[in-house]
């Protein structure tokens, strides 16, 4: 199977940056065509890992559509709840790999993570299995609050990270443009950044993260009505990273033609453009901050940097 990949060329042209990204995604309308929707629904899994959940309950989203059900209200509470841990692991996990790209090793935020994905795992475990059959009638479950880690995360990854990053002074290099960033749609975007720099970003996965924590005892505030992020509609969910959007065309049961917009393609184009004419950084950690900039961005796929003074990834 053709794996996703996504590439930031980036050169210098006297004295300015030039940008341009490449990406490479597996044909899922190939891939899909003349599937049911059991099928699509085990077949995603092996096209896509990250955003799994979203990416489900995208797909399971339009086969209800077309079969002309109308999920129940406590199966989309359950989707809800699954969906809001997916956010926690996916901004926890990002922030965690920030930090541990910048800052001196430390024992204690190894064992932070340990013990957080282990505790992500029991909850993960307790969440009923069959959310993603289409027309179930499941419900959420009872989940003990991870609040209570806010404590540790915040003295072992949050303040560092922070005062690594003004140490560093990459919030003056990094930044995108209010019209640039409005077509993204990612945490920086849902939170409210006009023109994020670094720290906007990074203030943007922290304060989701402990949102989709809270969510978790209250499952429908993520996406319900009254939610955190725009209501869920068939193939449209507001997945960690950004706004995942699943479209099928049927003939009777069977796919005819399925398209997937994964949020990193407009992701991409923010960071290209952001950094297209850029004057080239006159510090020697530039290519640190970099990496670290574009991993702020959330993308669901690992983005190879090429044609800098020395390869690097983000």
């Amino acid at each position: 199977m053709t794996p996703a990949l996504a590439t930031l060329h980036l050169s210098s042209v006297e004295g300015k940056l030039c940008a341009r990204t490449e990406l490479r995604l597996p044909p899922v309308a190939s891939l899909l065509k003349g599937l049911n929707g059991e099928e699509v629904l085990a077949k995603l899994s092996l096209i896509y890992r990250q955003c799994g959940e979203a990416q489900r309950w995208a797909a399971v989203s339009l086969i209800e559509e077309t079969q002309g059900v109308r999920p129940k209200a406590v199966t989309h509470a359950a989707r809800d709840q699954a969906l809001a841990l997916e956010w926690l692991t996916e901004h926890s996990w990002q922030l965690w790999r920030i930090a541990h790209e910048v800052l001196p090793p430390c024992q204690e935020r190894l064992t932070l993570l340990t013990r957080w994905r282990q505790a992500l795992t029991e909850h993960r475990d307790a969440l009923c299995a069959l959310r993603h059959l289409p027309g179930a009638a499941v419900s959420p479950v009872a989940l003990c609050s991870l609040k209570e880690w806010v404590g540790e995360w915040d003295r072992w990854v949050w303040q560092p990270l922070l005062a690594e990053v003004e140490r560093q002074n990459w919030n003056a290099l990094f930044f995108t443009p209010a019209a640039i960033h409005r077509h993204e749609s990612g945490p920086a975007s849902r939170t409210g950044q006009h023109s994020p720099r670094l720290s906007h970003r990074l203030t943007a996965l922290w304060v989701e993260m402990w949102q989709a924590a809270e969510a978790l005892c209250y499952p429908g505030s993520l996406t319900g009505t009254d939610g955190q992020t725009e209501p869920v509609s068939p193939g449209r969910i507001p997945a960690a990273r950004g706004t995942l959007t699943h479209q099928c065309q049927w003939l009777g049961d069977r796919v005819d033609h399925y398209q997937i917009q994964i949020p990193t393609q407009d992701t991409l184009t923010a960071i290209a453009q952001s950094l297209d004419d850029m004057p080239m950084p006159d510090m020697d950690n530039w290519k640190t901050g970099l990496g670290v900039w574009i991993l702020a961005h959330a993308p669901c796929l690992e983005v190879a940097i090429v044609d800098v003074t020395e390869a690097t990834h983000a």
